[in-house]
C-alpha cells in the first residue's frame, strides 16, 4: 500500500485502504468477533480483559499485514488476503497464550476464532485496496477528481448498528450497553453489505426499504440469544429483542443507502456494478 502523505491524511478514513482505515478494520473485526464468540460460548465475566486482548491483537495484526502487504502479494486478490490474514493471526494468538490466561485456558477456541477473524481482516484489506484502486483509475480515465461516493461512508453502518441495538435493547447495565453496541456494529456491516451488493441492483428504490427491514428482523432474531446470560437486564424475550434491533439496523441502513445512491446518480459519480 502507498505510504501516507499529507494529502492522504485529509479525511483518511474516506479511503478504505489508508493506514487509519486498516487499523479500524482490524479493531472492528477483532473486538466484534471476539465478543460475539465469547457470548456464544456463554461468557458473562468482566469485559475489560476481552477488549484489551482483542485491541492489542488487532493492532499487531494490522501492522504486520500492512508492512508485509506487497511481499505477501495481498494486492493481487482476496485469496491471498484470506490466506495470510489467517496464518498471521494464528501465529499472533499462539504467541499470546503464555501472556494471557483467557487465551491459554481455551487454546483451541482461541486459535480457531483467531484464524477466522484473521481471514476476514485479511480479505477486507485486500478487497479495500483493490476496490479503491479501481475507483481511482475510473476517475483518472474520466478526467475527474477521485470521489469514493458511498464507499467513503464505509464506517457509518457500524455506528448505525451500534446505536440501533443500544436503543432497541434498552440496556439496564453498562455491560449490556457495550455488548449491544458491539453486536450491533457487526449486524450494521451486514446490513451495509446487503444494501451495497443487493439492494443497489434495484437502485436502492423505496420498495427495498421494507424488504430490508423484514430481512433485518429475521437476521436479528437469533442475535438476541447472544444476551442469554444478561436476560434479566432486558425487557422483552430474547428473539424479539434481537428482531427489533436487527429490523431497526436494516431500516436505517437501507434509508441511508438510498440517500447515498441518489446522490451518486445526481452527481454522476461513475461506479461499476457491485461485484466488479
Amino acid at each position: 500500500m502507498e505510504p501516507i502523505s499529507i494529502s492522504s491524511m485529509i479525511g483518511p478514513f474516506k479511503r478504505r485502504s489508508s493506514w487509519p482505515s486498516s487499523f479500524a478494520t482490524a479493531l472492528i473485526g477483532w473486538i466484534g468477533f471476539t465478543v460475539i464468540i465469547a457470548l456464544i460460548a456463554g461468557y458473562s465475566g468482566p469485559l475489560g480483559q476481552l477488549f484489551l486482548i482483542a485491541t492489542l491483537t488487532a493492532g499487531v495484526h494490522a501492522i504486520v499485514l500492512r508492512l508485509a502487504f506487497f511481499r505477501l502479494k495481498m494486492d493481487r486478490g482476496m485469496t491471498n488476503g484470506v490466506l495470510w490474514g489467517g496464518l498471521t493471526a494464528g501465529l499472533i494468538v499462539a504467541g499470546e497464550m503464555p501472556i494471557f490466561a483467557k487465551v491459554r485456558d481455551h487454546p483451541y477456541l482461541a486459535l480457531i476464532t483467531g484464524v477466522y477473524i484473521g481471514m476476514a481482516v485479511g480479505a477486507f484489506l485486500s478487497y479495500f485496496y483493490n476496490d479503491d484502486r479501481t475507483i481511482e483509475s475510473e476517475a483518472r480515465a474520466a478526467g475527474k477528481p477521485v470521489d469514493y461516493g458511498r464507499d467513503a461512508h464505509w464506517l457509518d453502518p457500524f455506528v448505525y448498528g451500534a446505536v440501533a441495538y443500544a436503543v432497541a435493547l434498552v440496556p439496564r447495565t453498562f455491560d449490556v450497553a457495550v455488548l449491544a453496541a458491539v453486536v450491533g456494529m457487526i449486524v450494521g456491516v451486514i446490513a451495509a453489505g446487503v444494501s451495497h451488493f443487493f439492494l443497489s441492483r434495484w437502485d436502492n428504490s423505496a420498495a427495498t426499504i421494507p424488504i430490508a427491514t423484514a430481512a433485518g428482523a429475521v437476521i436479528g432474531a437469533p442475535t438476541g440469544f447472544l444476551f442469554r446470560s444478561y436476560a434479566t437486564s432486558l425487557v422483552l424475550p430474547l428473539p424479539i429483542e434481537g428482531a427489533i434491533a436487527g429490523a431497526l439496523t436494516f431500516f436505517v441502513t437501507s434509508i441511508v443507502g438510498r440517500t447515498l445512491a441518489a446522490r451518486e446518480r445526481r452527481e454522476g459519480i461513475a461506479r461499476a456494478k457491485p461485484g466488479r
